[in-house]
């Protein structure tokens, strides 16, 4: 169970932070060459601990440093038992989230000019799910493995949105490293509705490439303050309500509202409820209790410069299969 001590450690855990990063790649004027491969993201992983915040970093302003600050918070507060890798999980596996890979390269091991694009993906054939299938049955605990049947290798889908150019890079030694560029990119955070991010400075690492299947990319870059107010915090006070449905089932009777002591839910109110001006202890949390407390104010603090613009940082690993797609 959460506590106010663990949520006070959160900001000690991702306030600022220097780590060892990859070299520069130096891909970002790179024009890509070669065949074109596709490929859908059969699992999206976002950091559940500040070990993988680290591992799904990229350095995004060539300061020799990884940068992945959204990154580490989804991963504290996961394991404050915010389950939002299962989120992820659940929309990939129904077909929420479908993130579609072109990689353009003359040759797998080693190339000058490669280059990788994300787009989202609809439509899938087959269908993600069939008729009356789920991805989690109704056992206690849910056994969660079923749907993904647009992940199988064989599948063709449509595209949907404005196609960014792809990020281009080099292949030494079977990596890709390139950037930087803009990418767009899909989350789920409070269910499996998608959230769309356009990323700004973003560069991309792959590894494991084959025409068949990329056994890891890692994604990153910038987020604008922009969707961090109109699509993030929005999806975190998402995630919350259901919790505080879970722990504190007395609504009208503030400020206690029958929270169980310890609980995350009594966590999530003492933080949050009727915390700025203009509000009072209701047993809920808005969107503007979010955005207005220190603490977040303090953990989402943009933390690097992008073409002149105060960012965010965030960085999230694929694996991907071979899809099947018509390029715009």
């Amino acid at each position: 169970m959460a506590s106010i001590r663990s949520l006070f450690c959160l900001a000690a855990a991702v306030l600022p932070i220097t780590l060892a990063a990859c070299g520069d790649d130096g891909g970002g004027t790179v024009i890509p060459e070669g065949a074109h491969y596709q490929y859908v993201s059969k699992k999206a992983f976002v950091p559940t601990n500040n070990n993988q915040a680290r591992e799904f970093g990229l350095d995004l302003n060539n300061d020799k440093t990884v940068d992945n600050q959204l990154g580490m918070v989804l991963g504290t507060l996961s394991s404050m038992g915010f389950d939002i890798q299962g989120t992820i999980d659940a929309a990939v596996a129904e077909g929420s989230i479908i993130l579609l890979i072109d990689f353009q390269t003359k040759d797998f091991t080693n190339t000058t000019a490669a280059g990788l694009e994300v787009l989202l993906g609809d439509t899938p054939n087959p269908p993600a799910c069939m008729a009356n299938e789920k991805y989690c049955n109704t056992a206690m605990p849910p056994v969660c493995t079923g749907c993904q049947d647009h992940l199988q290798g064989n599948a063709t889908f449509t595209i949907k949105g404005a196609q960014n150019a792809a990020v281009g890079g080099k292949i030494v030694n079977g990596t890709f490293n390139g950037g930087p560029g803009d990418l767009t990119l899909q989350i789920a955070l409070g269910g499996t509705t998608a959230i769309d991010l356009d990323l700004i400075g973003a560069r991309a690492k792959a590894s494991g490439i084959s025409a068949d299947k990329i056994d890891s990319v890692i994604l990153g870059g910038a987020l604008t303050q922009e969707d961090l107010n109109t699509k993030v915090i929005p999806a975190i006070q998402t995630q919350i309500a259901p919790i505080i449905t879970r722990d504190c089932p007395m609504p009208t009777m503030p400020p206690g509202c029958g929270c169980m002591a310890n609980s995350t839910g009594k966590t999530v109110l003492d933080l949050f409820d009727g915390g700025i001006t203009g509000t009072t202890k209701d047993c809920m949390v808005s969107v503007d209790e979010i955005k207005g407390n220190s603490l977040i104010q303090s953990l989402l603090a943009p933390d690097v410069t992008v073409n002149g613009k105060m960012a965010l940082s965030l960085g999230i690993k694929v694996e991907a299969t071979k899809a099947m797609f018509p390029m715009q």
